[in-house]
């Protein structure tokens, strides 16, 4: 799905469960240093409901378990897919673009791969996203199409705040 409201204001209206918060959280995670935002903080949820592993994986509730009492139910396996969250800014005043993204993946011990991507210019996951090959190293990927690529955020902050001329401690 695709929201460009060209500097106006949008509002998001939709059921309970309808993703609104994901929303949210997606633009979080695209902008706030990693340790310091709080997911699905709009529903009032607890500080650890939900976090990147629950969105990779997708969790789409809680089912019950003879054994092992409550457990979250999964649409996809925990090491097979990658997701991917982009947003385009344009500039009001110059009109110029900026993509971020990142490429979210679970190891096969379960760690969370992350690797943060900046490219001026609009781009869009189908177009220039798609297709990614998890047994290759996505930086390499992302940066063979067009994309700066780095596994750490003090490194992506830079270029946001570059684009936006916000100091970064406002992130």
């Amino acid at each position: 799905y695709s929201l460009a409201p060209h500097g106006r204001t949008a509002l998001l209206v939709g059921q309970n469960g309808s993703g609104k918060s994901t929303l949210v959280d997606a633009l979080l995670t695209l902008l706030v240093q990693p340790g310091v935002r709080n997911y699905n903080v709009a529903a009032g949820a607890k500080k650890r409901e939900r976090d990147e592993r629950t969105y990779i994986r997708g969790a789409c509730g809680r089912s019950s378990d003879d054994e092992l009492g409550s457990v979250t139910d999964y649409l996809r396996p925990a090491d097979k897919h990658y997701s991917v969250l982009l947003a385009c800014f344009e500039r009001a005043d110059t009109g110029s673009a900026f993509t971020i993204a990142q490429v979210l993946q679970l190891t096969a011990d379960g760690e969370l791969d992350k690797t943060y991507a900046f490219c001026t210019g609009e781009r869009s996951i189908a177009a220039d996203l798609s297709g990614l090959q998890r047994d290759q190293r996505i930086a390499k990927q992302l940066i063979q199409r067009g994309f700066q690529a780095t596994s750490k955020y003090s490194e992506y902050l830079p270029w946001i705040a570059r684009c936006t001329h916000q100091r970064p401690k406002a992130m």
